[in-house]
């Protein structure tokens, strides 16, 4: 969908509604409690570094509390899990799911005044942050997360 350059908000969508919630409901749960879930795949180290030292995820939380703060609605809270435990290696992409979903929310919100002020000044960084947020979600999960997983499942 992003290669094909799709419409955000279609994208949107499809990773609010189907791939997180899959993930939430179905993966998770089945991994959350195994020992293994600590050993990783061959570039979770890699990833994690990326989080803790480039700090992706830093613009768009700023630009999402710059919309806040000129009135924009927060999102509801995100659904908690009674498998989620904040100390498990999970609690990286459930941020990022959080962080997806604040942002996907926000666009959706901001497409339905495309002449606002806060339209032309938000919905095309939050874009940019959502597909960028995306794309490093979908290399962490295709090089760690889903090899962990996999050895997990078996």
């Amino acid at each position: 969908m992003i290669a094909r350059r799709d419409d955000i908000l279609s994208i949107i969508d499809f990773v609010e509604k189907i791939h997180h919630p899959l993930e939430e409901k179905e993966l998770f749960p089945a991994v959350a409690a195994n020992p293994l879930l600590r050993e990783g795949g061959p570039l979770c180290t890699y990833f994690r570094s990326i989080d803790l030292e480039l700090g992706p995820k830093e613009a768009p939380l700023q630009h999402l509390e710059d919309l806040y703060d000129k009135g924009f609605p927060r999102p509801p809270e995100y659904p908690s899990y009674d498998w989620f435990n904040a100390q498990s290696p999970l609690s990286i992409p459930m941020d990022e799911h959080v962080l997806s979903h604040a942002i996907g929310t926000a666009l959706h919100g901001l497409a339905e005044n495309k002449n606002s002020s806060l339209y032309a000044e938000f919905f095309q960084k939050l874009s940019d942050d959502y597909i960028s947020l995306l794309k490093l979600h979908i290399n962490k999960e295709d090089n760690c997360l889903f090899i962990m997983c996999e050895k997990m499942l078996r």
